[in-house]
């Protein structure tokens, strides 16, 4: 399992990922996974926010409920809110594997609370001095009988509606969301028509990404199903007294804007709070200065292209891949995965604290993608 902090002096901020064990049935694997990280939450007095698990879809009972087991032998809460994300519905699937969102070290007047959403759902809001923070899990496109089923786009127009509805119960708006997570069962066939609902939805928001709009949030779509139906969504909104606490990067030197190609996402957003900056680095493939993907059959080729694509956004902002917590690197396939592997084993690459998930990318010639969160301590201490 692997951990990365990072001191603030009202909370420290803690991100944990942990992967399964090979060649082992999933419910067991799931055991060891979070029986890790359930030791690693009470041991470091961690309050979570925000929990994303990976597994087959045909063992998702089986791995919630380890989960469920792990929580009550270590005494925890048994309602925290996760979300389980399937990266292939069917087909190869990647290691069981989580990853975990908290806080630590809770400073007076700092606080950590379940809030409970309309539709029956629930997210978790951190309150801090001068800054209030929500993460909510698994919204999909169920309509107000609490049914998922037609044809994608009106999931998609009702999945992002149920969103804003739950922003608001805890008095937050879509133009406060700074990241979003989004999985779609089928996106080779269907994603330029969700990135149309997406826009749209944005725009009638005044976020365009443009001046006098609000930015876009940073974003990962993938191929993915928490459900049974077309979409799901994950997304954390942030409110900061200081006008400077909350930016986004709209592109890089290495990559335009993805509105240029009709993606409605900034390449990262961060928040800067006592003297500490976290970077929440949007799905990062192998896409060039003209929005073209690059290296196409070259898996190491692409591996490089995501990563150089990262270091882009991240040199602006003080940081580097070295300053790098859990994130996800999303496969096509297992040679993608196996060539990441031998990458990194040869020291071409550095090591970074990545979760392997199989899932289609967002084009077919794109076999690779990388989100991931930068801990950048400035005046504060990073471990």
């Amino acid at each position: 399992m692997e951990k990365r902090t990072l001191y603030r002096p009202s909370f420290t901020e803690c991100h944990l990922a942990a992967i399964g064990p090979p060649a082992v049935m999933a419910q067991e694997a799931a055991a060891a996974v979070f029986a890790d990280m359930a030791a690693a939450m009470v041991s470091g007095g961690i309050e979570p926010i925000g929990q994303k698990v990976h597994g087959p879809w045909h063992e998702r009972q089986r791995v919630l409920a380890a989960r469920q087991d792990a929580l009550r032998a270590a005494g925890l809460d048994r309602e925290l809110p996760c979300t389980f994300v399937a990266g292939r519905p069917d087909g190869p699937q990647g290691p069981v594997c989580a990853q975990l969102w908290g806080i630590a070290a809770v400073a007076a007047g700092t606080s950590v609370a379940t809030l409970e959403l309309p539709a029956g759902g629930r997210g978790r809001l951190l309150s801090a001095p001068g800054l209030r923070l929500l993460w909510i899990g698994s919204i999909d496109g169920a309509d107000e009988r609490g049914r998922v089923a037609g044809p994608p786009t009106p999931q998609a127009e009702r999945m992002l509606a149920n969103a804003e509805a739950a922003l608001a119960a805890g008095g937050f708006g879509l133009p406060d969301v700074v990241r979003t997570w989004i999985h779609l069962r089928q996106i080779l066939e269907w994603y330029d028509d969700f990135n149309a609902v997406r826009t749209a939805f944005f725009g009638a928001r005044g976020i365009t990404g443009a001046p006098g709009g609000h930015p876009f949030p940073a974003s990962t779509a993938v191929q993915g199903t928490s459900g049974e139906g077309a979409c799901v969504m994950d997304l954390l909104a942030v409110q900061a007294s200081s006008p400077d606490a909350i930016g986004s990067v709209p592109h890089t030197c290495r990559q335009p804007s993805p509105f240029a190609y009709g993606s409605a996402f900034s390449r990262a957003s961060y928040l800067d709070l006592d003297g500490a900056r976290t970077v929440f680095v949007s799905g990062t493939a192998s896409v060039g200065p003209d929005g073209r993907s690059l290296h196409a059959g070259d898996r190491e080729g692409q591996i490089r292209e995501a990563l150089d694509g990262i270091c882009a956004v991240l040199d602006p902002l003080g940081a580097g891949l070295q300053d790098l917590g859990p994130g996800t690197l999303y496969a096509a396939d297992a040679e993608t995965l196996r060539a990441y592997e031998l990458l990194a084993g040869r020291g071409q690459i550095p090591g970074l604290p990545l979760v392997p998930v199989l899932a289609d990318i967002c084009r077919p010639d794109l076999r690779v993608e990388i989100e991931a969160v930068a801990l950048v301590p400035g005046t504060g201490r990073r471990t």
